[in-house]
């Protein structure tokens, strides 16, 4: 028996190390993806990026990024591809790449980038969770309104378990409710439009931010996320923590 253990310790040592991604190389871009079609990429085991497009009037073509997460024996979806025909491209690919089904999703808040194919997801029997505040949000601008509430996200701080992965309201930034997902078994964060790029020098869209709360929220993130690895932004090329620093210096820039 003491051979047979000797032996297994051997073997396991022997084996060839897990494959580390390196997620700030090959990231499918806005050139990549056409509008209403959608790329997927695994960044870490069990957890895969999913990225659509969006044609703006003035013919700018502009990328998000959402997230996929293995769920037992189907999948979570954080975030639906950007738009309805994007989202029906996006469980098409899933069933062709991952071959698992989705259970359910999760958006992040109420912009069209996050909830426009909630009504897709709907139809297919998925339901998609939201805090009360994007649900209501979303209805307000006419937006596609996801079906179910997920409670314990009204102040900030507030989090759920949602399977594979905990959901938190840090507080306002980017929107008054965008909420970040954290995979703990693949230490992996999904910022949202809370964070960005690290090309990215400007605040983006700021319609509905909050320029004041938002580099605290990130602080949040930071704190409550300590071991995050990968971190996910809304849009462009995912990195590290290092995200989370430079949404900060970004955004106290763009502050009148």
């Amino acid at each position: 028996m003491l051979r047979f253990l000797l032996l297994a310790m051997v073997v396991a040592s022997c084996a060839p190390a897990p494959a580390v991604i390196d997620v700030a190389t090959g990231h499918p871009s806005a050139a990549d993806v056409a509008p209403g079609e959608v790329a997927l990429r695994p960044i870490r085991p069990g957890v895969w990026v999913h990225v659509s497009t969006f044609r703006f009037d003035d013919g700018t073509v502009f990328p998000s990024n959402g997230l996929i997460v293995r769920d037992g024996d189907g999948l979570l979806l954080v975030d639906t591809a950007w738009g309805e025909e994007a989202t029906e491209a996006l469980l098409d690919a899933i069933d062709a790449e991952i071959g698992l089904p989705v259970r359910r999703a999760v958006v992040t808040h109420f912009h069209d980038d996050r909830v426009a194919g909630s009504d897709v997801l709907r139809a297919h029997g998925i339901p998609v969770y939201a805090s009360s505040l994007t649900r209501r949000r979303a209805a307000a601008e006419g937006n596609a309104v996801p079906s179910d509430s997920l409670a314990g996200l009204t102040v900030p701080g507030g989090s759920v378990r949602l399977g594979p992965v905990e959901v938190l309201y840090p507080g306002a930034g980017h929107a008054p409710d965008n909420l970040v997902v954290y995979v703990p078994e693949a230490h992996v964060l999904h910022g949202g439009c809370a964070i960005h790029e690290r090309s990215r020098q400007s605040a983006g869209n700021t319609a509905d931010a909050d320029l004041d709360a938002w580099p605290e929220t990130v602080r949040a993130v930071q704190r409550r996320y300590p071991d995050a690895e990968v971190v996910v932004p809304g849009h462009g090329v995912p990195g590290g923590p290092e995200l989370l620093d430079h949404t900060i210096e970004v955004v106290e820039a763009a502050r009148p």
